[in-house]
């Protein structure tokens, strides 16, 4: 997800974002447009001063497949043209706050006819502009305490807020709409972990310590089962000793591999964070992690599918090893590892890493695969490189993930053994966006890879798909030759195994 931070909130500058990820090459899959966008807060009305022709530039958003996120809270301010309706019928709650876009009241989610209310406006903003992707639902529930009502504690209201908006957008945009909001943040839980699976941790400092900050939250936030999450590559903030840009190019390039690395990867915020206005290297570096984070999409959205359904995991848990103390490294799904560096790189720095167990006991370099680990041990890596950091595979996982040079479409897999064969059967299960499920089933004995229908889940919109199986070992990529369409009881013989 791209953005740009509320001073530029008009259709002019967002267009311009949006054509130059284009024109560099960068993928991209979501815009959000921040506060600042509606004729006053929470109007879900468009200034048509500053977007003139809204409906036409989301429709060219849509059209080239970007979804749509816009900026909302649960707060309507004091001089918003809706302001004494509301308050005349009694939907806000009976006290002026003053929070940090001005003062103004919070709805109350506990009257029918308020909330009616509020649905009824964002019906007629959908009417408007069309469909959106999700809302980002900002943090103006813990204002609720100000209202020292013990019947109305914050955990009641935030639930509520949350809730109410995820349900009112899938209701009205399909099963695919979501919202976007604050799982772990200054150590308390925000939304329901239900209805988190774009939650970003907050406004964090454009500083490596801002970084760890992120990093604590996230890995909070996995520890108490929220499922997908990220945090603003580079910081919300803006560092005023990082130069004019706001943030030094190092601490940005570090950041996006973490945000590479996370099941939600969005990047934007206060000062600079179009990476082709630091320098080439920077763009290209920015380009590699994004195209890392489009291949594993089908294993993050896969595995965040299994740990939703069971209501007990997560995308991101952090590595609980006393070694591996203070190090903020974690597992991305069961079968990944991750050592974020935090500080700037220099020539011959390593970095002391803690990898722990492994089912296989061998862990694979994911830049190198003729490089292998014994698991549950200490090793020193290379962080000398600015695009760059230790990322580790379990040996003998069985990776979905999407091919981009065949297709950036996404809509060709490439199902990858990573290592040597080393048991005589592997299977995972695939999730895809349009709501299948397959099994995976890799028999070595056999020579043989087969792919099973389970089931079909509900979906906006159904899709063809093709694959092929790939073994990555001893630095090399050994793919079967032909593409096979996705169908149950396709199998491919294997005649290249190591």
């Amino acid at each position: 997800m791209v953005w740009l931070p509320n001073s530029h909130s008009n259709q002019k500058d967002i267009q311009a974002m949006f054509d130059d990820y284009v024109s560099h090459n960068i993928q991209f899959g979501t815009v959000n447009i921040d506060s600042r966008w509606a004729t006053n807060f929470n109007t879900f009305v468009f200034n048509s001063t500053n977007f003139p022709t809204i409906r036409d530039m989301l429709d060219g958003f849509r059209a080239k497949n970007k979804h749509i996120v816009l900026w909302m809270t649960s707060m309507i301010n004091t001089d918003a043209e809706t302001f004494k309706y509301a308050q005349d019928h009694g939907y806000l709650f009976n006290k002026t706050i003053k929070w940090w876009h001005g003062n103004g009241r919070l709805l109350n989610y506990f009257n029918d006819k308020a909330v009616n209310w509020w649905h009824s406006q964002i019906e007629r903003l959908l009417d408007t502009v069309g469909p959106i992707h999700a809302f980002k639902a900002d943090g103006t529930d813990p204002y609720i305490i100000e209202l020292l009502d013990p019947r109305v504690t914050w955990e009641r209201y935030r639930n509520a807020y949350y809730n109410d908006t995820f349900q009112i957008l899938r209701r009205l945009v399909g099963p695919d709409a979501l919202i976007m909001s604050r799982p772990v943040d200054n150590d308390l839980n925000f939304s329901p972990r239900e209805v988190v699976f774009m939650g970003w941790v907050g406004d964090e400092d454009a500083t490596y310590d801002g970084l760890k900050t992120a990093l604590r939250y996230m890995l909070e936030s996995g520890r108490r089962g929220y499922v997908g999450f990220g945090s603003d590559i580079g910081g919300y903030r803006a560092d005023n000793q990082a130069g004019p840009l706001g943030r030094t190019k190092e601490l940005f390039l570090r950041w996006t591999a973490v945000g590479a690395l996370s099941s939600f990867m969005e990047n934007g915020g206060n000062g600079e964070h179009l990476p082709w206005k630091f320098d080439d290297e920077t763009t290209n570096i920015y380009r590699s992690w994004v195209d890392l984070h489009y291949q594993l999409v089908p294993y993050l959205y896969s595995e965040g599918t299994k740990a939703a359904l069971g209501r007990n995991g997560t995308l991101m848990r952090p590595c609980d090893d006393i070694e591996a103390l203070f190090t903020h490294t974690y597992f991305l799904g069961p079968n990944i590892f991750v050592a974020p560096v935090l500080q700037d790189p220099a020539p011959g720095q390593t970095q002391r890493v803690w990898l722990p167990k492994s089912s296989t006991k061998h862990w694979i370099n994911f830049f190198n695969t003729s490089v292998t680990h014994e698991a549950h041990t200490f090793i020193h890596e290379d962080t000398s490189r600015l695009d760059r950091i230790p990322i580790y595979i379990q040996q003998n996982s069985l990776i979905p993930m999407y091919d981009i040079e065949k297709n950036y479409s996404l809509n060709a897999f490439k199902f990858v053994l990573w290592g040597k064969a080393i048991t005589h059967e592997q299977h995972t299960t695939l999730f895809t966006r349009d709501g299948q499920q397959w099994l995976l089933k890799f028999d070595r004995t056999r020579r043989r890879f087969t792919t099973h229908f389970i089931q079909q889940f509900d979906s906006n919109e159904k899709q063809e798909w093709i694959w092929k199986f790939c073994q990555y070992t001893n630095g090399q990529e050994l793919c079967s030759r032909e593409w096979i369409s996705l169908f149950d009881n396709a199998s491919v013989q294997l005649d290249v195994l190591i």
